[in-house]
């Protein structure tokens, strides 16, 4: 009876694996809206072979949540299967700082046709949500390769990872002395989203003041690029 059990809830999974999958593909990781600009755009792909309905908003991380900063156009849609739908966002505020960038959440929902099979099988509406930022025009053209610009510092007995410079950064792999460390997931999510001009403690990592630390980190095109950080302890001991 155990043994059958077992293999019942092992089948159902599988089932449901197989069928919650996302139907709608977006053709970028994040989107940089840079000032100065009308709108931007983006697509959205309906993978499957269903019409899907599908809705898209944007949150707020930092302003207020009842303000409006954009505003995505059509905020709903139908897309048959293997069509394309183009999502436009226009800016709708002068409220946004003009000295660092600002982030947001773009979330497309899909809304799936009606189940009309007689079967139980699960239908999943997938949630996909993605970085939204906003670049002041001032601070465009220093964005390349900012990352480069990320100190270590040492204070007290602990470590932090510094970034002196107005860009959101996504770290996703940290390495000391050439080793690959393991994140908490906690940090991991912290280095995931490193605010402009701020510091993040590098918790349960272990350095020296000569540790070489070496980050990989997303560019705005999704690529993945690898940057050493400044050493400020070394550096200021060498200095001396």
């Amino acid at each position: 009876m155990k043994t059958k059990l077992i293999f019942t809830l092992l089948l159902t999974l599988c089932t449901f694996s197989q069928s919650a999958f996302a139907a709608f593909i977006l053709n970028g990781t994040r989107f940089i809206y840079d000032e100065g600009r009308k709108n931007i755009s983006f697509e959205i792909s309906n993978e499957s072979k269903e019409t899907y309905g599908g809705q898209v908003w944007i949150d707020n991380v930092l302003i207020p949540k009842e303000d409006v900063a954009f505003v995505p156009m059509p905020s709903f849609f139908k897309i048959e299967g293997g069509k394309t739908q183009v999502i436009r966002i226009m800016k709708i505020t002068d409220k946004l700082p003009k000295d660092k960038e600002s982030i947001f959440w773009l979330n497309v929902q899909e809304i799936p046709p009606v189940n009309k099979d007689q079967n139980n099988v699960m239908v999943v509406a997938v949630n996909t949500q993605v970085k939204l930022l906003y670049r002041p025009a001032g601070i465009i053209k220093g964005r390349n390769n900012a990352e480069s610009k990320m100190l270590l510092k040492k204070e007290g007995t602990s470590y932090i990872l510094n970034n002196p410079t107005p860009y959101y950064f996504a770290v996703t792999e940290l390495k000391v002395n050439g080793k690959a460390v393991p994140l908490s997931k906690e940090l991991s999510n912290k280095l995931g989203m490193i605010s402009p001009q701020s510091s993040t403690l590098l918790n349960g990592v272990k350095l020296t003041p000569t540790s070489k630390v070496v980050v990989e980190a997303i560019d705005d095109y999704g690529a993945i690029n690898k940057y050493e950080v400044i050493n400020k302890y070394e550096v200021i001991n060498n200095a001396k």
